[in-house]
């Protein structure tokens, strides 16, 4: 996928940047290849033009937030009961790179919190993953983070609730 400067983009782990330079750099001993200089607040990320399986992406449009906020809403999916092949199969699904996948890996690890609390590095990996998720959402829909937090937070709950009543 080709980026622009200035454009802004997502990353699976580093959530919201911006596409600020492209340059040939040499990271390996005489390997030089052109790449992406990516920012986000606090870090830079060097990602290789040809590298297609870095996560990066540009935002969703602003279309898909509604289909998002009834994924958020519905019943979650079982998640594998083995901590290492959950894990994999939860970094795997976000590897799809999308704001659906994103929806979904909060959505099914919050309801497995409200079931039994998780792990230390699954709170972890939910929290970062939410905080993901809500940074593009805020940028998508023109608000503050805390007010996709908000709704996200909001929708939740009301799948809990509708999954409790069923």
């Amino acid at each position: 996928m080709a980026f622009k400067i200035g454009d802004r983009v997502i990353h699976p782990r580093h959530g919201l940047g911006q596409v600020t330079k492209l340059a040939v750099k040499q990271f390996v001993k005489g390997e030089k290849r052109p790449f992406y200089e990516i920012s986000f607040p606090g870090s830079t990320l060097w990602v290789p033009l040809t590298l297609s399986t870095s996560g990066i992406r540009k935002l969703t449009v602003k279309s898909e937030i509604e289909k998002c906020r009834q994924l958020l809403c519905a019943p979650a999916e079982s998640l594998n009961t083995d901590p290492r092949l959950r894990q994999s199969e939860l970094n795997d699904h976000l590897k799809e790179g999308t704001l659906t996948a994103h929806c979904e890996v909060v959505r099914d690890l919050t309801a497995q919190g409200w079931q039994k609390p998780l792990s230390g590095a699954m709170t972890t990996f939910l929290r970062q993953t939410l905080d993901v998720l809500c940074q593009e959402w805020a940028a998508v829909e023109g608000k503050s983070i805390e007010e996709a937090s908000s709704e996200i937070e909001a929708l939740l709950e009301k799948g809990k609730q509708i999954n409790d009543n069923e």
